[in-house]
């Protein structure tokens, strides 16, 4: 790891903000022993340092969910299950969740990274998403540079047209899903529903497998990435 990637993990374990604002609602994975030094927990999956793509979907999990699997994500968790299927259909291929894989020019993220009180499918408020937009993914963005971003569902969309300033995208995931613009950084930002059970409820798994078709053209566009450090070395 480099001192900027360290930085970036203690910034995320040091966050107070939606906590203090909203006590009882939220809590940052920090005050278990078994957080791991990670920026994202879902890059213990997909954590490539120097990606090709940036994801940035809703949440890892709730309290329960975290406490449960220890930091770490279950086995043949659907959302990870129907993700590698897309992901393979934009021409990636990955092991299986959550066995880490180093080769997969992929980051994972999502749109809050601490842990949310209540029920697994509750609700995220929008104020979450923006301060850890603005205190936590626009950092990760200059650190990751990747040429090709993705907002899946409404949350992560929210948190990558914000960081982006995409002022003429549309707010709403259901009208700019399958959708992508060019920021003015010249980052390719694309919005794709969640590959989760509602959002494939939502936008079915045949249209998703095109956005993701679609993401995949991109990338074959994107010159290979020069080689930084990954995890071991």
């Amino acid at each position: 790891m480099t001192p900027a990637y360290d930085a970036l993990v203690a910034a995320r374990k040091a966050c107070r903000i939606c906590i203090e604002r909203y006590p009882g609602r939220i809590r940052n994975c920090a005050e278990f022993d078994y957080d791991p030094n990670v920026i994202s927990h879902w890059e213990q999956w997909l954590g490539h340092k120097n990606p090709k793509l940036l994801i940035v979907g809703q949440d890892f999990a709730n309290v329960d969910y975290f406490v449960r699997y220890r930091g770490r994500d279950e086995p043949h968790n659907k959302t990870n299950d129907n993700l590698q299927q897309l992901l393979a259909a934009a021409g990636i291929q990955t092991t299986n969740p959550p066995e880490p894989d180093l080769e997969a020019p992929v980051f994972a993220s999502n749109s809050i990274l601490c842990l949310k009180e209540g029920r697994m499918n509750g609700s995220i408020l929008s104020s979450w998403v923006n301060s850890c937009a603005d205190a936590h993914l626009a950092p990760l963005v200059r650190y990751l540079k990747p040429p090709v971003v993705v907002g899946m569902g409404s949350n992560g969309w929210r948190a990558v047209r914000r960081v982006f300033a995409l002022a003429d995208a549309p707010p709403r995931i259901s009208h700019a899903a399958g959708d992508d613009w060019v920021a003015l950084d010249g980052t390719r930002v694309f919005a794709v529903g969640h590959p989760g059970p509602l959002g494939l409820t939502n936008r079915p798994l045949p249209q998703q497998l095109a956005d993701w078709r679609h993401i995949g053209a991109a990338l074959s566009a994107t010159s290979a990435p020069a080689h930084h450090p990954q995890y071991g070395e």
